[in-house]
């Protein structure tokens, strides 16, 4: 008999389960996202600021062109029976002898005010495209305003900073635009990169001041207008502003909580072998496991419980999931970068490379070779415009 396999989620986990699970022939695999492309994060902040998108979206189905194995539903999973194993969506049911959420994070906004309705965001395609035509009306308009403000200095807000001040200055120049535009970096944290090493804080940061950015650390975000935003108190006058801040844990988890036990944070505590129940698996930014949150860290997840079922299903020795660091790896404006791993770091046009590799590293966790590399060098393509 063979296996059915539903995976919930089209990031890179539930994709990468998908793939090494047709790799290994365990079953029949079913893969419900929402979407009907995969959304390459790590690159949205320069897909944001005037690069090619199609090094950012890829179609879930040039991705599982020749995995016969691989069914695609465009669907919003709402609910999941596990007595009868069904997984159920707003417009399907799907029956499952095994299932993997893999549902990624969401958007959260603090509660501060006007942020949601004010803020541009990166992290979606929707949004990325209402900022580029943001971008577009304002060069039109001849001006694009004396501040632009980046709230959240973690690696996106970093990297969307130091790309989005270059993406201006070449719109300046391209365009004979007058205006002087500054952009501005605020984190509530007492540093940049909170989560990164203070070695990192400190290299980055001081890329960030040379390209002309304003830092503004140990501040935070109050209120969010139209036209202005206030910061510890103080107005500074934008009518950009662009919120790479904050993320939670998908809404599902919190609202099935007699199937999913939760951390204090929200995020979803599973064993061993990443599952909450028998047939029941978790994996990616939902987790609690060390690293969780990362790229790196949801394609090792993947790959495992692929294993982890081929292992079953050949009746061997069953495993614990090791998790395991990433190397930290920021791009900061044209032809700078920083990576480090494991204490030890490069920086500059040499950081630069080696973030690039990583990136294509990644697209070839999910793509053949000559695929993963035509999608890698759109980085360098022009625009084109939707």
């Amino acid at each position: 008999m063979t296996k059915k396999i539903v995976i919930v989620g089209g990031g890179f986990a539930g994709v990468k389960a998908a793939l090494e699970l047709s790799k290994r022939r365990v079953g029949k695999i079913t893969l419900i996202s929402d979407e009907s492309y995969f959304l390459h994060h790590a690159t949205l902040y320069a897909t944001a600021t005037g690069r090619n998108i199609a090094e950012s979206v890829i179609s879930l189905k040039d991705i599982f062109s020749g995995h016969q194995d691989v069914t695609i539903v465009k669907d919003f999973v709402t609910n999941i029976d596990t007595k009868q194993r069904v997984v159920i969506g707003r417009h399907s049911e799907h029956v499952y002898d095994e299932v993997i959420f893999a549902l990624g994070s969401v958007t959260t906004f603090f509660n501060i005010t006007g942020v949601a309705q004010h803020a541009y965001g990166i992290k979606s395609l929707d949004e990325i495209k209402k900022f580029r035509m943001h971008m577009k009306e304002e060069v039109l308009n001849g001006s694009l305003g004396k501040e632009y403000v980046v709230i959240g200095a973690g690696s996106t807000g970093v990297e969307l900073a130091g790309a989005l001040q270059d993406y201006i200055n070449e719109l300046e120049i391209t365009h004979k635009l007058k205006s002087q535009t500054r952009v501005t970096l605020v984190e509530a944290a007492s540093r940049i990169l909170p989560h990164a090493s203070t070695t990192a804080a400190k290299i980055v940061g001081k890329r960030l001041v040379k390209q002309g950015i304003r830092v503004l650390a140990g501040q935070k975000v109050e209120l969010l207008d139209a036209d202005y935003i206030r910061v510890d108190g103080k107005k500074i006058s934008t009518r950009t502003a662009i919120w790479t801040s904050g993320v939670a844990n998908n809404s599902f988890f919190g609202a099935h909580e007699d199937l999913f036990k939760l951390t204090p944070q929200g995020r979803v505590i599973v064993d061993d072998q990443l599952q909450v129940r028998p047939h029941v698996y978790v994996i990616g930014d939902n987790n609690s496991v060390k690293y969780s949150g990362t790229a790196w860290a949801a394609l090792r997840q993947a790959t495992f419980v692929a294993k982890h079922l081929s292992r079953q299903a050949k009746d061997v020795d069953i495993k614990k999931f090791k998790p395991r660091s990433a190397a930290l790896g920021i791009p900061v404006g044209n032809d700078w970068g920083y990576v480090e791993w494991l204490g030890v770091y490069v920086a500059g046009m040499s950081g630069y490379a080696a973030r690039r590799l990583i990136e294509l590293r990644g697209y070839r966790q999910l793509l053949p070779f000559k695929k993963a590399v035509a999608v890698w060098r759109a980085h360098d393509l022009p625009q084109v415009d939707e």
